[in-house]
């Protein structure tokens, strides 16, 4: 498809298809649609489609890009005080702890007044996806590193920054498990297996999620089981579950189900994911053109035989801005359990619309959500908001000389105080 037969489709998605369009109307497309052609340049494009999308204000579950995209190998800190690098390979030409103070001569501040179109949240720490591609689309780009200033170009790198998922003993009675994503089922499968019996052992577990992207759902089940207290069982919570509706239009149902046959392919998929999709399979052919339809949870009693165990007896999870999609609900539905902690920061905070399927544009792609939590028809909804930590630990630059977070984990252990 040539680009503005693409950017009419997505206008057309955004207001018949995305499960938004009972809350974001978005803004007029006709500012964007006379400004895109044939002819203009792919970065000008993305910027066109990009900029109209963020009307919208859906973080992360609203997107359009390349589907072969350039790596850009860093992560940014937005904050109040200023824009820094929080991780980045080499090759970039950036360092972890670097200041980035201006972009083609511009400070960040006459940046952000040109391009504020361009972002979605209206919180500051949510704009680092965003600043990401304003760096790289940069010629030079103005930083402080240790005290100098100085000018570089900033290139893409040969690999992404590479997801962790790896567990330690931190001492007899401290395991810790990060996990950035719930979406490498080889990966988290082999972690588990070495791992989950000895955290019925431990007296601590520590879960860091800080940089979890999302995935499946069904990934960290096993986590949740052990959130229960001795004998307890899932019938025993308080769940405040506001519930969920679909969007079953016949393109969105075609498209989920196009993804969920990719989805089927993979290596090493669990048989629960596998279930989960069958399952899901089923509501989407019986639904198809029905529009909203209210999601009905099965009636059994969730793992009816599975019951908490004594240990381990403290759980600490940290979040950060960076955990998002299946990293929120993780962390929202660890919060329920009283064992459990939450250190941290707020979570990215995009389940309001979820449930996301795409759209093939050949060289390009678009992912837009087919569900909407009823909680927003309460005023509850987690846009630019996330799931709050019990423990909040505002980000300073000391964070890039140690782990503020996991001490302050050890720390609580260590004086037998938590929430």
């Amino acid at each position: 498809m040539r680009k503005r037969a693409i950017f009419e489709d997505v206008v057309s998605i955004m207001t018949h298809d995305s499960s938004t369009i009972k809350d974001q109307r978005g803004c007029d497309p006709e500012p964007f649609r006379e400004k895109i052609t044939d002819d203009m340049t792919d970065d000008a494009f993305l910027y066109q489609v990009r900029s109209y999308l963020a009307s919208f204000g859906v973080i992360g579950h609203v997107s359009f890009g390349k589907k072969k995209a350039p790596n850009k190998g860093f992560l940014l800190r937005s904050t109040d005080d200023g824009l820094f690098v929080e991780g980045a390979n080499e090759d970039t030409g950036l360092q972890v702890g670097d200041q980035i103070l201006a972009l083609d001569g511009s400070d960040l501040e006459q940046v952000a007044s040109l391009h504020k179109d361009y972002f979605i949240s209206k919180t500051p720490e949510r704009h680092y996806r965003e600043w990401a591609d304003l760096v790289s689309q940069s010629t030079r780009v103005t930083l402080l590193r240790e005290g100098v200033e100085k000018t570089i170009e900033v290139v893409p790198s040969r690999e992404p920054i590479q997801d962790q998922i790896f567990w330690k003993r931190l001492d007899d009675e401290i395991l810790y498990l990060r996990l950035d994503n719930f979406m490498d089922e080889g990966a988290i499968g082999r972690v588990y297996q070495e791992c989950l019996p000895m955290m019925t052992e431990v007296k601590f577990l520590l879960i860091d999620v800080r940089q979890n992207g999302g995935g499946t759902d069904s990934l960290y089940i096993p986590l949740l089981h052990l959130g229960l207290e001795k004998d307890q069982g899932y019938d025993s919570l308080d769940g405040d579950d506001d519930g969920m509706e679909i969007l079953y239009t016949e393109r969105n149902v075609d498209l989920r189900l196009k993804d969920f046959e990719d989805w089927m392919q993979q290596e090493e998929i669990s048989p629960e994911t596998v279930k989960l999709l069958e399952d899901m399979k089923k509501d989407l052919l019986r639904h198809r053109g029905k529009g909203y339809v209210l999601y009905q949870q099965e009636s059994e009693e969730f793992f009816p035989e599975v019951k908490g165990g004594h240990y381990p007896e403290r759980i600490f999870v940290l979040s950060d801005i960076y955990c998002g999609s299946s990293g929120d609900n993780f962390v929202q539905m660890m919060k329920q359990f009283k064992k459990v902690t939450v250190v941290g920061r707020p979570t990215l905070g995009i389940l309001d619309y979820s449930n996301c399927c795409t759209v093939d544009y050949g060289d390009y792609q678009l992912m837009f959500p087919t569900s909407r939590c009823l909680c927003v028809d309460q005023g509850k909804g987690m846009t630019d908001q996330g799931v709050l930590p019990d423990i909040e630990i505002p980000w300073t630059p000391s964070h890039f000389e140690r782990d503020v977070d996991l001490d302050k984990c050890l720390e609580l252990i260590h004086q037998g105080t938590v929430k």
